[in-house]
Formats: C-alpha cells, structure tokens, sequence
C-alpha cells in the first residue's frame, strides 16, 4: 500500500494514470456504441400473444378501437364452476 502512494505521490504518473483512465473511458463508450449499432435489439414476434384473464379481469388483445367494452359469453371459462 506505501508503494501504491508512493507512485501516485509523482506529478507525471498521477498525469499518465488519468490519460490511461480517460482513454478506457473513450474506449468502453466506443465499444457500447459500436455494439448497439451493428446489433440492434430484437424486435418481438408480430404474431398475437395468447391472452387471457382471471375471473373478474378483462383480456384484451390485437388491435383494440372503440371506447366501450363489452362482455362475451364465459365458454372454455372455469368462472361459472367456482361457488359464490
């Protein structure tokens, strides 16, 4: 740790340590944009997800117009086999 002091203690490697510092700084902001650039993120499937609600929730999926929502019929529900 004294030799770790010692070094810093010299004008000329405090300045070489902070070139060095700020070169890995230009360095690692290089890579990321590089990197999200030539590999943009994914964009998910255009395919629907299955969607699908509790009783007493509303699913709604695809593309949605309209301002009111109106209930269908519980087939395939296990909404009407659950006591009250």
């Amino acid at each position: 740790m004294r030799k770790l002091w010692e070094l810093l203690r010299q004008k000329r490697n405090r300045e070489v340590l902070g070139w060095l510092g700020g070169g890995l700084v230009v360095v690692a902001a290089g890579l990321w944009a590089a990197i999200v650039y030539f590999f943009p993120p994914q964009k998910p499937p255009s395919t629907p997800a299955d969607v699908q609600a509790n009783c007493g929730g509303v699913a709604i999926g695809g593309s949605v117009t309209g301002t009111s929502i109106t209930g269908g019929t519980t087939a395939g529900s296990d909404c009407s086999t659950k006591p009250k």
